[in-house]
């Protein structure tokens, strides 16, 4: 019996694979088939594949997709660049390609009867031209995954004649990827632009494993963690930098040790290595205040020197709350704010007051509402500064739904997603806009659970009312806690376009 079928399926009866091992790992976004095609384009070069298919201006017939049926559908096991292409050919401008339609509505395909021997087939093309073609990452996560599977060292060489270093990358990127989630998939993806293709950097920083509180095993290259604290203080400062730092690159990093000096040595403001000793009065502020930045700002990007509002601190490592001083003096790490309030601990994870603001273009009456927001005084102007938090949200919530494009170059705003913020159920156009259902709309798309939350949290009728009921009136920690909670709120809003669209559900 053959173990396989040649037929020509239908374009809609194919099913990209999310589970891929090529890209399965690196991949953060949603199951709809437009994000997965996006990042096949853009991350996983699918793009070059599609350009060649609209230069041959055919799909060759002797390059069938291997796939799996499950029920009426096709699984793609095998050939989900080529088909993502062709996808994307059917509607070049939806995904930003500068290529004409292309209209193939069916692909050859080899449907494979047994998934076993789907699977061996695979492995045997991942051991010769296929998989030497994958990125440096893409192979590493395979080979650490054919081993934590069951494979020896020995059958690994097969694949490549020293597994061992692929192993090495593939176990850190998973201790990271615990670390700085989405932030560290990000750089070591391959793709368009500065911020991806970073895993050569990780690798050379292999160097200095030592002082960064991790070691590899002989056995078979595996980390092996020797201090967490100064492990995840080196991942959020290298995270961190390189963020900043998009350039930075593996030559760069030959001249500093041609030089003799340490690359571990840039790190020293975003906190690395972590110095949480507060006996000395005299440097405990600057100590504490290179040691506090929370994982959030970092994970917004929040790098930039030439912010509006304040600069970033560097990131508390551990997650934990910074230590006192035994002699009762007071804490850095305490919010600057002269009210009463600010006389307790701070419960924020941050000690920033202000949000740091990643998106260009922004009108400079809306960057003046911000400032003007957090610069009021909450003891004075409890209610005001309640108002203002109420009326700043709106506004930026207003202003990135209706001045974000799509990849397609549709504004958020025009999708039928948010037609109720703008539109009655009779398509009829509102007088005003229903923020509450505006609201409630973008939250849907935010893709970080903890942000998504914090958003939800986030209580607008509770400031209605205080602005609208001369009976109810604001209290000072109230007000600067609520401005406090949009801190986070602000900058996802306004991180870079690219990033907010990146951490978002696309609508339709």
């Amino acid at each position: 019996m053959n173990k396989h079928t040649l037929k020509n399926i239908k374009l809609e009866e194919l099913v990209l694979d999310k589970e891929n091992p090529r890209f399965a790992e690196l991949y953060s976004g949603s199951d709809k088939e437009q994000d997965l095609i996006e990042y096949l384009l853009f991350t996983e070069s699918a793009e070059e594949v599609a350009n060649a298919i609209s230069e041959a201006n055919e799909f060759y017939p002797d390059r069938p997709l291997w796939v799996l049926q499950k029920g009426s559908k096709y699984i793609v096991k095998d050939g989900n660049r080529r088909c993502a292409s062709v996808k994307a050919l059917k509607h070049p401008k939806k995904y930003g390609l500068d290529l004409p339609k292309m209209e193939i509505d069916e692909l050859p395909v080899l449907i494979y009867h047994n998934e076993s021997d789907l699977d061996i087939r695979i492995r045997q093309e991942h051991t010769g031209s296929l998989f030497k073609k994958w990125g440096r990452i893409a192979k590493a996560l395979e080979i650490y995954r054919l081993l934590t599977s069951g494979n020896s060292i020995e059958s690994l060489s097969k694949i490549d004649s020293n597994p061992r270093d692929f192993i090495k990358i593939a176990s850190f990127y998973h201790e990271a990827v615990q670390q700085k989630g989405e932030n560290f998939k990000k750089l070591v993806r391959e793709g368009r632009g500065k911020m991806g293709g970073k895993t050569i950097i990780f690798e050379r920083l292999f160097r200095e494993r030592k002082e960064c509180g991790y070691n590899f095993g002989t056995k078979d290259g595996r980390i092996l963690i020797k201090d967490k604290h100064l492990f995840e203080s080196y991942i959020n400062a290298i995270v961190a930098y390189l963020i900043n730092h998009p350039d930075t690159t593996s030559r760069k990093m030959d001249e500093i040790y041609r030089k003799g000096e340490s690359f571990l040595d840039l790190l020293k403001p975003y906190g690395f290595p972590p110095q949480l000793n507060n006996s000395s009065s005299d440097n405990s502020q600057k100590i504490n205040t290179d040691i506090i930045q929370s994982k959030e700002s970092l994970a917004n990007n929040d790098l930039d020197n030439n912010s509006p509002f304040e600069k970033p601190y560097a990131s508390n490592t551990n997650n934990s709350p910074i230590p006192q001083n035994t002699n009762n003096s007071s804490t850095p790490n305490q919010d600057k704010d002269t009210s009463s309030a600010s006389n307790k601990p701070s419960k924020r994870h941050s000690i920033k007051t202000k949000p740091t603001l990643k998106r260009k273009g922004i009108p400079r009456a809306l960057t003046t509402l911000i400032r003007e927001t957090y610069d009021l005084n909450q003891n004075d102007f409890a209610n005001a500064k309640t108002a203002l938090t109420r009326v700043t949200f709106e506004c930026i919530l207003k202003y990135i739904i209706e001045n974000t494009n799509k990849p397609n170059g549709k504004k958020l705003k025009e999708s039928n997603h948010f037609s109720l913020a703008y539109k009655n159920k009779r398509g009829e156009p509102l007088p005003y806009t229903n923020f509450d259902t505006l609201k409630s709309k973008f939250t849907e798309l935010i893709i970080d659970t903890g942000i998504k939350k914090a958003f939800e949290n986030f209580d607008l009728q509770n400031s209605h009312q205080i602005i609208h009921n001369y009976r109810v009136g604001a209290i000072p920690a109230d007000a600067k806690g609520l401005c406090d909670n949009l801190i986070d709120l602000v900058e996802f809003m306004l991180q870079d376009e690219a990033d907010l669209l990146n951490s978002i559900d696309l609508p339709n």
